[in-house]
């Protein structure tokens, strides 16, 4: 419904009259709701979810979704990777870190997780650390690969900057 304060969300809203009377029941039975939504969605569909938030750049979005995801699939390399990265994009780096390393422990192969890695290692600082990173790549591409001259751009642009 839309009260008179323009606020189309019965929890948001002051409502009128017998409206406003009813609302925080309402709402008490309404945020349970919104909170567990995520967690009944299929895995398949948390990901794909993820995945617009990502393009779009909703780092906020993506980030309680791949909370779920990660939960649903405690061993998919690739979630833990993108939920690290979302840590990253949000500034929390030591949650990134440490999903980096869930990444990296379930598949040390992972060239985009040791890519983004090492852009966090040089987000803080960590240069060398981004170094080793960029030799792991070096070795598991056949030829160059897109991973590698990605960590190798970053890494040309810290050592200019």
């Amino acid at each position: 419904f839309q009260a008179e304060d323009g606020i189309r969300h019965f929890c948001l809203s002051r409502g009128l009259g017998d409206v406003y009377k009813r609302q925080p029941l309402l709402c008490l039975l309404a945020l349970p709701l919104e909170a567990v939504k995520y967690n009944k969605l299929d895995a398949t569909t948390l990901y794909k979810r993820a995945i617009k938030h990502l393009d779009n750049e909703s780092y906020r979005k993506a980030d309680k979704v791949l909370k779920a995801y990660t939960k649903s699939k405690p061993n998919d390399s690739d979630g833990w990777n993108l939920y690290a990265f979302t840590k990253r994009k949000l500034g929390k780096y030591d949650l990134a870190e440490k999903y980096y390393k869930t990444s990296l422990e379930l598949d040390p192969e992972n060239k985009s997780a040791l890519e983004y890695q090492g852009e966090l290692f040089i987000k803080t600082g960590r240069v060398e650390l981004a170094r080793k990173n960029l030799v792991i790549l070096e070795n598991l591409c056949s030829s160059q690969c897109f991973e590698y001259e990605e960590l190798k751009k970053s890494l040309i642009k810290a050592s200019t900057s």
